[in-house]
């Protein structure tokens, strides 16, 4: 499509999230080249993940020579729920016809936790600028996050709010009320629920001093602590079973949603400790007392929003047993490998049923000052988000415009690179496209029995394919639903271990991947889509039949891709 007169720069929903029902607007920028005003049609389709078209919407356009300008056009959203749609934007002439596309996508979804794409916001400093704020949640709306953790936000974590608007925390960051609250509502604006984070355990001196019965002890006597370097035991850990120090929290909890205007709250641990004793001396057990505290956090904010970090898998089935949601892990060694996060995810959606659980894994290498170990780094995100989302999970990286985190301190987080930047938003493109395909709770996972070794069943002609992520392979994720069948692929090639936490090479790219499928039905339709490729579209491909085998051919594998097949009705 040759085209000199104009570009469409870019295309992006305006909020994070949307509901069933609402109205959406999704923005165009444009950029006039020409020396002549130019006179066209700005065209938005929205798309089911297989590209039939649900809503259109046009408006003129009239762009005066050489103007750039981002236009607005509105659309209506389906009343279905945890459904994804591409939104294809096309810029047309009367007489030229079609000059551009650009392809973005939204999801619908009546509560966030049912399709979770979670990011973070860290800085709250009292010197960011009204625009700067603004730019930071725009750029999160482009990523489609639909919640937001609200991270070190407040003045000491037993007494959220400060006495005054600017306060520096326990770790010495000045802070700025009027930011935190800037940002929550700009988040609220985006789609995004905000939450605020709550340590569920941690007091500063001054309140151990004045209630040392609410802290937990060792067999020795000594109190339980967070202990650093320069600030020495700057936290004390509480009970979470005493009274008291429920009242406190619960109540700092209530006051930071009615005065700052959070949505929910993030409910957070150190790891430690599991059990401890009463200054009495009674033992108390903390993952056996969790369910009830959880539960009755959440009550105590009336039922908002309530996540809880079970920090490298610990107390998972114990959390299960609450009320708040989604399940959500901080991942930790000895979790080291792609199988191990495969494991995490599959277990935390068979005890909630199939919902997708968050995922919490920092890649430390982005840490690193070698431009080089950067770069392969990145290499591992993209594979890290694959291979998360593919098995129905959500990762929390993405916060604060275009950063990373890079380590569990999330002010710490890495800048994205521009370029970066396009390859984590069409990855992020993909997922909201395809939700109902990644989140649904009714998806089974079958690569064990499906693919690799002995089956069958689905079988890629290339050396090495498999359910377990071994390395310079290719890795299966086959799942099913009712009349459907999904197979995830994410390109291992070129790995020398399955570690997801390490710098890796580029993908060697697979070009015309040939897929056999012998299944108890006939295969009545196949789609493959990919990040990488046609701007996430969904490409049907042609089937060759014989008998009850039937060959499909994948054009392109970079990092990672899903197969749609739709098999035939009856046996």
């Amino acid at each position: 499509m040759r085209n000199n007169m104009i570009r469409l720069l870019d295309a992006y929903p305006e909020r994070g999230g949307y509901r069933p029902g609402e109205q959406a607007t999704v923005r165009a920028e444009l950029l006039n080249r020409s020396s002549q005003p130019f006179h066209g049609m700005l065209r938005v389709r929205l798309l089911t993940a297989l590209e039939a078209e649900v809503a259109r919407a046009e408006r003129e356009l009239e762009l005066a020579p050489r103007a750039r300008t981002t236009v607005p056009v509105q659309i209506p959203l389906p009343d279905a729920d945890r459904r994804g749609y591409g939104v294809e934007v096309e810029i047309t002439h009367p007489q030229q016809g079609t000059l551009a596309v650009r392809a973005t996508a939204l999801d619908v979804v009546s509560n966030w936790a049912l399709a979770p794409r979670y990011g973070f916001l860290a800085d709250f400093g009292p010197d960011e600028p009204e625009t700067e704020s603004e730019a930071r949640l725009a750029a999160l709306g482009r990523y489609h996050l639909n919640a937001l953790q609200f991270y070190d936000w407040m003045y000491r974590h037993h007494s959220f709010l400060p006495p005054t608007r600017e306060f520096t925390d326990p770790l010495g960051r000045r802070l700025s009320l009027d930011t935190v609250q800037r940002k929550i509502g700009l988040a609220r604006r985006m789609g995004m629920q905000a939450l605020a984070y709550v340590a569920i355990y941690g007091a500063a001196p001054d309140y151990y001093r004045a209630h040392p019965e609410q802290v937990l002890y060792r067999l020795d006597g000594t109190p339980y602590t967070l202990n650093d370097p320069v600030y020495g035991d700057w936290l004390y850990i509480p009970d979470i079973a005493h009274p008291d120090w429920r009242v406190q929290l619960f109540s700092e909890c209530r006051r930071a949603m009615a005065e700052m205007g959070f949505d929910g709250i993030h409910l957070d641990q150190y790891g430690f400790v599991r059990t401890g004793y009463t200054p009495g001396g009674a033992r108390v057990d903390v993952e056996r007392e969790l369910p009830g505290f959880l539960s009755a956090a959440r009550a105590a904010v009336g039922g908002a929003p309530a996540a809880f970090n079970a920090v490298n898998v610990w107390p998972l089935a114990a959390v299960a047993e609450s009320t708040v949601e989604p399940l959500y892990v901080e991942v930790w060694p000895p979790h080291d490998s792609f199988r191990d996060l495969r494991e995490i995810i599959l277990r935390a959606r068979e005890l909630r049923g199939g919902r997708a659980p968050v995922l919490a894994a920092y890649l430390k290498d982005l840490q690193s000052d070698q431009p080089a170990t950067l770069r392969r780094t990145f290499h591992s995100l993209r594979r890290l988000t694959a291979a998360i989302y593919l098995h129905g999970g959500s990762h929390i990286a993405l916060g604060e415009g275009n950063g990373v985190l890079r380590h569990a301190y999330f002010p710490n987080y890495y800048p994205l690179l521009p370029a970066e930047v396009r390859a984590v938003r069409a990855d992020y493109d993909f997922i909201a496209r395809y939700a109902e395909y990644l989140f649904d709770p009714d998806w089974r996972d079958v690569s064990a029995t499906l693919t690799g070794g002995l089956n069958d069943d689905l079988r890629l002609e290339a050396p090495r394919f498999g359910p377990h992520a071994e390395p310079d392979s290719l890795w299966t994720i086959a799942r099913t639903r009712g009349d459907e069948l999904t197979l995830g692929l994410v390109n291992l090639l070129g790995l020398r271990s399955n570690a997801w936490n390490a710098p890796q090479p580029a993908p060697r790219r697979v070009r015309n991947l040939r897929l056999r499928l012998q299944l108890e039905r006939p295969v009545a339709s196949a789609h493959y889509a990919s990040p990488d490729l046609a701007e996430g579209r969904a490409l049907p491909l042609p089937i060759k039949r014989e008998g009850r085998l039937a060959w499909i051919t994948l054009p392109e594998l970079r990092y990672w891709g899903l197969v749609i097949v739709r098999l035939a009705e009856g046996s």
